[in-house]
């Protein structure tokens, strides 16, 4: 004897709602954990393949074996360094700025510059205080120099024209390249 089947696919039972739900979060929660596992040792794999073919090179001589360098060699490459960064400022812009002031009645004693700091200081000598003036006015027109300023004048008290000397600062270096 047949029993006739009755297939009822739009009415479900809420204990298997729950089932399927949980095989949809237990699903979820394999994938993550398998791509997380492949991620890691995709990873480890880079690391070894790394490490093999470093120790691979230093075998047959292309790569350099590290070498500890002790404190004096460092300090010796540091000042090299801070001698190469010296070497690389615009020392002809600095000179030529002062070289282009026509000093007329003014004597240049001095150029100091400071690359740490971006300045330089003028000294230099005059009998005449518009002199001095008219210098420091120039040194400011100078398309190289910035900050330009009168630090200090004074007139030197052994006896003949008595001359005035006088210190001028200035900023010569931009911003990003000062040392």
């Amino acid at each position: 004897m047949m029993y006739p089947l009755q297939l009822d696919f739009v009415t479900s039972s809420a204990r298997q709602r729950a089932s399927g739900v949980l095989l949809l979060i237990a699903g979820a929660i394999a994938v993550c954990l398998v791509g997380y596992w492949r991620v890691d040792l995709l990873a480890k794999a880079d690391t070894f393949e790394s490490r093999v073919s470093r120790l691979e090179r230093e075998a047959i001589g292309l790569a350099p074996v590290e070498i500890r360098l002790d404190d004096s060699v460092g300090q010796e490459i540091q000042r090299a360094n801070e001698v190469i960064d010296q070497l690389a400022l615009p020392w002809n812009r600095l000179f030529r700025a002062v070289e282009n002031v026509s000093a007329g009645p003014v004597t240049l004693l001095g150029i100091a510059p400071d690359a740490k700091s971006g300045t330089v200081q003028i000294s230099a000598e005059t009998t005449d205080a518009e002199a001095m003036f008219g210098y420091v006015r120039r040194l400011e027109q100078q398309p190289d120099l910035a900050n330009v300023y009168l630090v200090e004048h004074q007139r030197d008290k052994r006896g003949g024209l008595r001359p005035l000397r006088f210190l001028v600062t200035a900023s010569w270096l931009p911003t990003q390249t000062r040392r």
